[in-house]
């Protein structure tokens, strides 16, 4: 059965139309919480997700806050590893709370449990975040600056921006400079449901070489590449397997119309260990990529789905470039294609 991919429980992971299309109007109110419709579910959601990567020590360091206004709570947490980890709990660093209240604003606040402080300094173009955990020996001082401006996701709640990223890092009694670029992803107004989907993986992308040159996307294994889960869904029609994505190069940011993409995988059958990737924008350029993973750890955002983060390397354009991929999956998958 060739079928696009679309899934009932959560329509924004969807390959129907968003692949080429315009880019959403993105609001500097877009940086603070939006007001909650009258009928809205306990599963609408808003989400900030935040980072920084240092390439020559293999270290990545994941900050996630996910808002549930309905229910008045959220989650947040921090998790910091070096080097390939089997299991979030083998990372350097690991520090999250699924159930903290919620602030009533988000333009300067403190979440004290997790030793988190986050200031809007200038709405989408300077945020500073500062960490003390409360028992161990590990803090940072980070500021977010915007080094390019932000893209909107064409379903209009979800923007997308790289930053520039400079601090410093104390990570058990070392102090390791932080200066380079991460990947900031925002969303509002929809809802997130926890509910198991069966879907194969789904990977959120992004590679970042300088102010001027980097890409982002969602997508899926492209059906014509021969991904091993291919029998054993209902098959997507070959060339959209794209959610979305953008190539920011020479100034301009260009939607992606086609994404050929192919995760590798490591011997366990489920672990990524590289990407084959050709992109093509709506002028028709193309690029061709292969991704290198040199730091990675899995993590359940929540129980029903893994996250495998992997920091991965690039070349574009003769430069090297770093971001963060992650390989999203659900129980059918992981308990079909694992391998002792």
């Amino acid at each position: 059965m060739n079928e696009k991919i679309h899934t009932e429980t959560n329509p924004g992971w969807s390959t129907d139309g968003l692949a080429g299309s315009e880019f959403a109007t993105v609001e500097p109110a877009d940086e603070f919480l939006h007001a909650v419709p009258a009928d809205a579910s306990y599963t609408h959601t808003e989400t900030s997700y935040w980072g920084f990567c240092v390439p020559d020590r293999n270290l990545m360091a994941e900050i996630y806050i996910w808002f549930h206004p309905v229910l008045g709570t959220m989650s947040a947490g921090v998790l910091l590893f070096t080097g390939k980890r089997g299991s979030s709990l083998a990372a350097d660093f690991v520090h999250h709370h699924h159930f903290l209240p919620m602030p009533d604003a988000i333009d300067s606040y403190r979440i004290e449990p997790v030793g988190l402080e986050i200031q809007v300094l200038e709405p989408l173009r300077e945020i500073r975040m500062r960490h003390q955990d409360p028992d161990r020996d590990v803090s940072f001082d980070v500021l977010f600056s915007a080094a390019m401006p932000p893209v909107g996701r064409p379903n209009g709640h979800h923007l997308i921006q790289v930053m520039r990223t400079t601090g410093e890092l104390e990570l058990y009694g070392e102090s390791i400079p932080i200066d380079g670029y991460f990947t900031r992803d925002r969303s509002w107004g929809a809802d997130r449901f926890e509910t198991p989907m069966d879907v194969p993986p789904i990977t959120w992308m992004t590679g970042n070489a300088s102010d001027d040159l980097a890409f982002h996307l969602v997508a899926f294994d492209e059906p014509s590449l021969r991904p091993d889960w291919l029998d054993h869904y209902e098959r997507p029609v070959a060339g959209d397997n794209l959610m979305w994505g953008f190539i920011r190069r020479k100034g301009e940011t260009r939607s992606i119309r086609r994404a050929a993409k192919l995760t590798r995988r490591a011997a366990d059958g489920v672990t990524p260990d590289g990407f084959t990737l050709q992109l093509e924008d709506v002028a028709g350029d193309v690029l061709d990529l292969e991704g290198t993973i040199t730091a990675q750890a899995p993590w359940a955002t929540w129980q029903n789905v893994v996250v495998w983060y992997s920091l991965t390397r690039w070349e574009i354009d003769g430069q090297e470039a770093w971001g963060d991929c992650q390989d999203i999956q659900y129980n059918r998958y992981v308990h079909t294609f694992s391998r002792s």
